[in-house]
């Protein structure tokens, strides 16, 4: 019964540091963490997500076990749900939290992995940095409030890795 329990955790367990690994090939090595103000207008999206998923997973987990049959013995017990959908929310909360950073390959951030050759542009408004990435037609813009006092590094980094792929395409 335990190994029953314990197994799937196992699995999700090896899933991740497989993800780890796979994300740190891919990505490369940090070059410099973004430090960014935590609750900005920003990132106000984000919020909003980790709150409609904590509602729902609250509301899920009442209905999954109010619709349990009465001759039907629960697999794993009721705290089962509870320790999923709670691992659900912290992961998404997780996530949700990290910093950007700037690596070595591109820019890591929440919402994906965008390579330095998709930068299009970036531009300061006081302490709001907006990149605007494109990626075939697509184009985005990521935005973050920082820490004042973060903006001379954060520069240095963007000048070195943003300008030499600019004079790259105006190359070819």
């Amino acid at each position: 019964m335990l190994l029953r329990l314990v197994f799937p955790y196992f699995i999700l367990f090896m899933i991740v540091i497989g993800y780890l690994y796979y994300r740190h090939q891919k990505l490369g090595p940090v070059l410099l963490k973004i430090n960014r103000a935590l609750f900005s207008r920003f990132n106000s999206d984000s919020l909003f997500l980790i709150l409609i998923l904590a509602g729902t997973s609250y509301l899920l987990m009442r209905f999954e076990l109010r619709n349990q049959f009465p001759d039907d013995p629960m697999l794993l017990g009721p705290y089962t749900y509870v320790f999923f959908y709670g691992a659900l929310l912290l992961v998404v909360i997780a996530r949700e939290i990290e910093q950007p950073s700037f690596r070595e390959k591109g820019i890591a951030t929440a919402r994906g992995f965008w390579a330095w050759t998709e930068v299009e542009t970036y531009r300061w408004t006081k302490d709001v940095l907006t990149i605007t990435f494109l990626r075939g037609k697509r184009k985005r813009a990521e935005s973050w409030q920082l820490v004042p006092g973060s903006k001379k590094e954060i520069e240095q980094v963007l000048k070195q890795k943003v300008e030499k792929n600019q004079a790259r395409k105006k190359k070819n």
